[in-house]
C-alpha cells in the first residue's frame, strides 16, 4: 500500500510526505516539492502505526489528508508517482 499527504504549511523544507508499506516495513519518503520528483530524505519504520504517529506528531498530519495510491508496479520506484 502506498499513501501520501500534502502538508498545509511547509515544515522546514518538507511539503509532502509518502508512505510504502512492504511485506517487511514501512517506509516513509519526504518531499521539498509538490511536484512529481524523488524524494529528499527517507525513514523507514517497523509499522505502518508508528510512521503514522511520527506524521501526526512532528509534522501535525492528520488521518483526513491521506490520500491512497496504487503501489509502483515491479522496477518502479516507491517514491514516484506513476
Amino acid at each position: 500500500m502506498r499513501m501520501y499527504a500534502l502538508l498545509t504549511e511547509p515544515i522546514g523544507d518538507i511539503s509532502k510526505v509518502m508512505f510504502y508499506e512492504s511485506k517487511y516495513r514501512v517506509y516513509l519518503f519526504l518531499f521539498e516539492t509538490h511536484e512529481n520528483k524523488g524524494a529528499n530524505a527517507d525513514y523507514c519504520y517497523e509499522t505502518l502505526e508508528e510512521a503514522m504517529e511520527f506524521c501526526n506528531e512532528e509534522l501535525n498530519i492528520v488521518e483526513e489528508q491521506w490520500v491512497v495510491i496504487n503501489d509502483p508496479k515491479d522496477g518502479e520506484q516507491h517514491d514516484i508517482f506513476y
